[in-house]
């Protein structure tokens, strides 16, 4: 029982709103710049939720992540040049394609080093498939291996919520360790204390020629893409559908539609804005009671899936002179999908990562399920 209960919505997104402006004004420390405002909120989330302040699910976690990602991933994408995109990020598709074979790799491991019991083979394809694609492919898969057994299936869900936020923790760790740095270094990393300092100056700038009618504009023309997106969901039954298509719509609209663009403003500061509150949920709905349970063998099957995945990636990446900032919105987009890729991109002020992100993390959905399934089949 928690001091603000679920159905107390205003109070609930009041302190939800007060971890992202905690968040905020930490990042603006010489120690909280170094880790990053969505680690900082993340964890704020995640005591708030365990030492009994809010609730670990609620009705407005699930309207966070059911209706401000998708209404974000447009603002996040209007100004996406793809052509600049392919040119300048060649090597995301690299970078993802490493961390989907180290993922599967981590999932084997993991399968030896830790017992799941007689489920095993369904359980790792189901977790392996989550972590590559995303929540739709944990449903696809279950779904396609028969994993049936309600409690089980409760539990997977509880280990999946709970990896999530182990990795995430561990991922935006990453750029703090100065011996990561050196072996493994980003040009977006080395000018982000730039980026940093010049994107006050450059927000105050653009409120100079912020209207009411630019924001208004792209908050209802996210919301225009992302109603088309659930309509095309509907009746292009695939996993992922609903995040491909408003992916794809918003590239169009980004790249063909820019005399419509340039009639909105502060589209991208609300964006991450959104992504920011999405980090807090994630955050507060990781039930670490949780671990005491059943659900306990798979979280230590998933810490050791996302340890491998980490380190295979940073030995590869310095062995390969890759961009550390480019692997880290691979993984995110491999582990947890390309909504919290884009999360990471603005978060971090990674802006010409964004679109590449969220282009390799819909890649993740299409070949997921498929994997999870095989993954079943061999260990079966």
């Amino acid at each position: 029982m928690s001091i603000i209960s679920a159905d107390n919505n205003i109070a609930l997104l009041a302190v939800i709103m007060l971890i992202v402006a905690f968040g905020y004004r930490c990042e603006k420390t010489s120690l909280g710049s170094k880790i990053s405002a969505p680690l900082i909120i993340l964890v704020g989330g995640l005591i708030l939720g365990n030492i009994g302040v809010i609730p670990n699910s609620a009705g407005l976690y699930d309207a966070v992540q059911s209706l401000l990602v998708p209404l974000a991933i447009p603002l996040l994408l209007f100004r996406a040049d793809l052509v600049r995109v392919f040119k300048e990020s060649g090597t995301m598709l690299v970078a993802f394609g490493l961390a989907t074979v180290f993922t599967v790799i981590g999932a084997f491991i993991g399968a030896w080093l830790v017992d799941l019991g007689e489920l095993e083979g369904k359980i790792v394809g189901v977790l392996t498939s989550s972590y590559i694609g995303g929540s739709s492919n944990f449903v696809a898969t279950s779904e396609a291996v028969q994993l049936t057994d309600s409690s089980v299936y409760l539990s997977t869900l509880a280990a999946d919520a709970m990896g999530a936020v182990v990795f995430l923790i561990l991922l935006m760790s990453l750029p703090a360790s100065a011996l990561i740095r050196r072996f493994v270094p980003s040009a977006h990393m080395d000018n982000a204390t730039t980026l940093q300092t010049t994107q006050d100056e450059s927000i105050t700038q653009q409120t100079t020629s912020v209207t009411m009618s630019g924001v208004v504009n792209g908050l209802a023309l996210s919301l225009s893409i992302c109603v088309l997106g659930g309509f095309l969901a509907e009746y292009i039954p695939i996993p992922g559908m609903f995040i491909i298509s408003i992916t794809i719509l918003s590239l169009i609209a980004a790249n063909f539609g820019k005399k419509m663009i340039s009639k909105i403003n502060f589209d991208f500061e609300i964006g991450t804005i959104f992504m920011y509150i999405f980090f807090a949920t994630i955050g507060a709905s990781a039930n670490m009671s949780n671990l005491l349970g059943s659900a306990l063998m798979m979280v230590l099957f998933l810490v050791v899936l996302i340890v491998v995945h980490i380190v295979l990636l940073l030995l590869f990446g310095w062995w390969f002179k890759l961009d550390l900032a480019e692997l880290m919105i691979a993984s995110s987009a491999c582990i947890l999908g390309p909504a919290a890729a884009a999360a990471l991109a603005a978060g971090q002020g990674w802006r010409s990562l964004i679109t590449s992100g969220m282009l390799v993390g819909v890649l993740g959905y299409a070949i997921a399920t498929f994997i999870g399934i095989s993954i079943t089949g061999v260990l079966s």
